[in-house]
């Protein structure tokens, strides 16, 4: 498991095919306003959703305020996935609209 700065993502997730970003917040946070390519995955939900992630790519969790994605990222990193979380919140992420352009929101 490592961790990666919000202000970090889009440098780090830019032209890397082996990168699935997921989003831990509800499904109404989640369609109200999230990161572009991100899928949801509700936190609740991921011990049952954990089988249909793919084990070839790196996995990157954001949620609200970093949390959720420390606690599942280090979860599933125990269980052999290769895990990031991101550190910090999603206004964090959302703050940085203009560069990620495709934030939705």
């Amino acid at each position: 498991m490592q961790t990666l700065a919000a202000k970090d993502l889009e440098h780090h997730i830019r032209g890397n095919p082996r990168v699935m970003l997921i989003d831990l917040r509800s499904r109404q946070d989640f369609l109200a306003s999230h990161v572009k390519g991100a899928v949801n995955v509700p936190y609740a939900s991921l011990q049952q959703m954990k089988g249909q992630l793919p084990r070839g790519a790196e996995l990157i969790f954001y949620c609200e305020r970093g949390g959720s994605a420390m606690a599942a990222a280090r979860q599933l990193s125990d269980e052999g996935y290769w895990t990031t979380a991101v550190v910090g919140t999603y206004e964090d992420l959302r703050r940085l609209a203009e560069i990620m352009s495709g934030l939705r929101g």
